[in-house]
């Protein structure tokens, strides 16, 4: 993916080692590995950086493209089907320029674009002018909250050490002073942002059963001081969890600040899983080259729009949602069509009918998938759009039942309406429902 160093996502030098860059791969996916809690999406990254730098020729190629750098360019537009191997060199390339710090400056002109989509004049969008496509953009959860709920919760477990031991240690129990040794080496280990070694873990739950037991002994021998034993010995119990979070946090924060924060366009139109291998089929339609377009050029100036393209049903592996655009608490997942001018409705089960008659166009299953995303993403207002392009100058008219609440527009519409109902959304992507949406991104 592009926009990562490798040697800063493992945190190791350049010059590092085959047993260092393994001895770091392996501290990050003890936190990073989705049965540990973490991400998948981080987990994947982590795979790929170490897959590259662990094989000598594929991180030597990777040295040579890092050392040479891209050139600079402000909005590199997406590539057209023949130049489908350059895709990852354009997500890297878009990477670095958005990443370089410029003045505000009102969005360019759309020019040309290369899948043969008329450009809109930008005069006649109302909401051109209002969006700054560099103002800041606010994550929720922010960035550092793991760090402070972390630090937050050991010192209140410090506090509680520091009131149990003090009184301990005056009445004679001069073995606690070595004892204590354990949960504190816990905390430096996962306060230096290390990976804790399994027997460490261990030992932290073996030390608090121990102070459990101590507790329930004093409170049999009528001591009060027996409550914050206990008090003390929950609090270990939750140190290990409590550690692997914040360490899986981190890591996952110091990946957003390289990959995501800075990018809104992810996956790429068109791509379906085969059944029987993991590699990619290349069979874009025009329609979907036409709106991620639309989508790159128009709306990928709001400051908060992700631009998702190919992304699963979910529970499936196969790309069936052509796109989706998540702008504050707003989700758009797009279905693009190549109509003829005409006159369109349905029959209720997705089938089209033009002007009265069977249309072989291509049904409509977006309603369903709607349904089943608002159910997967209860925070955001999903609703379903169908862009029509024409192959040649023509009017679209349409008419859906109530039973699929779907809107049916032109790219002018489009642009104009739609965008406008994500321009006046807040700059605010919701961290979750951005991951959840990543993992679902199958091209």
């Amino acid at each position: 993916m592009g926009g990562v160093d490798y040697y800063e996502l493992l945190e190791v030098k350049p010059g590092a080692s085959q047993a260092e860059i393994k001895s770091a791969h392996r501290s990050l996916v003890k936190v990073l590995h989705p049965d540990a809690g973490g991400s998948q999406i981080m987990f994947r990254l982590v795979q790929e950086a170490y897959e590259t730098l662990s094989d000598p020729a594929k991180r030597a190629a990777y040295d040579r493209r890092r050392s040479l750098g891209v050139p600079e360019q402000r909005r590199p537009r997406p590539p057209t089907p023949p130049e489908w191997e350059a895709w990852e060199e354009f997500q890297e390339e878009a990477a670095r320029a958005e990443r370089e710090e410029r003045p505000p400056e009102p969005p360019p002109e759309p020019a040309g674009f290369p899948s043969g989509l008329r450009a809109i004049p930008t005069d006649s969008i109302p909401w051109w002018q209002r969006v700054n496509p560099d103002s800041k953009v606010h994550w929720r959860p922010g960035f550092g909250w793991a760090q402070r709920w972390f630090f937050t919760v050991a010192a209140v477990w410090t506090a509680l050490l520091a009131a149990t031991v003090v009184p301990m240690l005056a009445g004679g129990f001069s073995l606690v002073a070595v004892v204590m040794i354990v949960p504190v080496a816990y905390v430096a280990v996962t306060i230096a942002g290390k990976a804790t070694p399994k027997f460490l873990a261990v030992i932290t739950y073996i030390w608090a059963a121990g102070m459990a037991a101590l507790g329930v002994y004093a409170l049999a021998s009528g001591a009060l001081s027996g409550i914050a034993v206990l008090l003390l010995a929950a609090g270990v119990f939750a140190l290990p969890p409590l550690g692997r979070w914040y360490l899986s946090s981190r890591v996952t924060e110091r990946i957003f600040t390289h990959e995501f924060r800075t990018f809104n366009l992810f996956g790429a139109p068109g791509t379906r899983l085969l059944p029987s291998e993991d590699e990619p089929v290349k069979d874009c339609t025009r329609s979907e080259w036409m709106t991620l377009d639309l989508l790159s050029g128009y709306l990928g100036q709001i400051p908060a729009a992700r631009i998702f393209h190919g992304l699963a049903w979910p529970g499936s592996s196969r790309a069936e949602v052509d796109h989706a655009v998540l702008c504050g608490r707003k989700l758009l997942l797009i279905e693009s069509k190549m109509w003829p001018a005409g006159h369109y409705t349905s029959d209720g089960d997705g089938g089209l009918l033009r002007d009265g008659e069977s249309f072989d166009g291509g049904s409509l299953r977006l309603n369903r998938t709607v349904a089943a995303y608002q159910m997967l993403l209860p925070k955001v207002q999903v609703e379903g759009i169908v862009l029509v392009h024409t192959p040649e100058p023509g009017l679209v008219t349409c008419r859906m039942p109530e039973t699929m609440p779907l809107e049916v527009v032109s790219p002018e519409t489009f642009v104009c309406h739609v965008g406008g109902r994500l321009a006046n959304e807040p700059a605010v992507i919701e961290r979750d429902v951005f991951l959840t949406l990543l993992d679902q991104v199958k091209a």
